[in-house]
């Protein structure tokens, strides 16, 4: 039994057992390589919040994969910025490949010309979300304001052409946020999509609730029934200086450490993260305002045994195909509100 195997049943053990304080570490992190974005995009935080102009220094992000490389199965080296911003991004990604652990990331994709294309084959990347939200010229420049929609198709088509070439076994996502001008393009968009190449095509939920979108809340609300699973098998979420949250969405609340500082473990047990499981262990989140309004999906019971007894790669193909089966065909995938 792999050591990184024994951690997930621990961890699952603990979630399933109440436990606040873990043996075993995070199955996941984020790691912010850059807060810089070269898009203004209308339904993202930047629209209405000031988010600091910096790059995560290459030793930290050494550091702490080293620091965690015997417990982590899946690291998204991304956060609220654009990850091809960073000039050692695809070494980033290569670091992180070398320790043993997958790597993921979500990319606008209009920085992936020809010379980026083939490193980020080279790099040994295992799964990249491609952010592209409209099936027409118009909704998709709406959207990610900044980008062209031509130019932007064409660079992934290029990618996908030299990944069918290279028989790459990367898997390639293509996302739209449903919002309240793309939403009637999901038939188009798959007509637009359904490609060689692409491995998955996927319709998520605007989290973020700027744009004013609802969608049928089958995967959301009322009261939550278990505890938030974020905080027993990650992604904990980690600052491009270092700065650690309990996860993506308190990213304006207090955080519970610094990895220049602490080590992953230390800061996985600290007293903020500790409080936190015992709150939702409690169900009481009076104390955690961004729990109580928090947009993320709800997995159900049956979903979170699965997303703690299988390995990360293999959850993360899973999410786009769970979503569908609950928004489409109503399947139970997610709480019931």
């Amino acid at each position: 039994m792999s050591g990184k195997f024994r951690n997930r049943l621990s961890i699952a053990a603990s979630y399933f057992r109440h436990k606040a304080v873990l043996s075993g570490g995070p199955i996941e992190i984020s790691l912010e390589s850059t807060a810089k974005c070269n898009l203004y995009c209308p339904m993202c935080p930047r629209s209405f919040y000031t988010f600091d102009n910096e790059n995560m220094d290459l030793e930290v992000y050494r550091r702490i994969i080293q620091d965690c490389k015997d417990y982590v199965e899946f690291v998204w080296p991304y956060g609220i910025g654009e990850p091809m911003i960073h000039p050692s991004i695809f070494e980033m990604i290569r670091i992180t490949r070398e320790a043993g652990i997958r790597t993921g990331m979500s990319t606008n994709a209009t920085l992936l010309d020809d010379r980026r294309a083939d490193m980020l084959l080279d790099c040994g990347l295992d799964y990249v979300i491609f952010a592209f939200d409209g099936a027409t010229k118009v909704t998709y420049e709406k959207y990610r304001d900044g980008a062209t929609f031509e130019k932007t198709r064409e660079n992934i088509l290029n990618f996908l052409n030299k990944k069918l070439d290279r028989k790459s076994p990367v898997y390639v996502v293509l996302q739209m946020v449903l919002l309240k001008e793309n939403a009637h393009e999901i038939d188009l968009y798959k007509k637009l999509w359904s490609i060689p190449g692409v491995d998955e095509i996927r319709f998520k939920r605007d989290e973020t609730q700027i744009d004013g979108f609802k969608i049928p809340d089958n995967e959301l609300k009322g009261q939550r029934r278990n505890p938030c699973h974020y905080l027993w098998r990650g992604p904990l979420y980690v600052r491009y200086d270092g700065v650690a949250y309990p996860c993506c969405y308190m990213w304006k609340e207090p955080p519970i450490g610094d990895l220049k500082k602490q080590s992953m473990m230390e800061i996985w047990n600290s007293e903020g993260m500790v409080h936190l499981r015992k709150a939702h262990l409690k169900g009481d989140l009076s104390q955690y305002p961004a729990c109580r309004t928090c947009q993320a999906a709800r997995p159900s019971l049956m979903s979170l045994y699965g997303s703690l007894m299988l390995d990360s790669l293999t959850v993360r193909k899973a999410v786009p195909a769970l979503e569908k089966l609950a928004r489409f065909y109503n399947i139970g995938v997610f709480e019931k509100g």
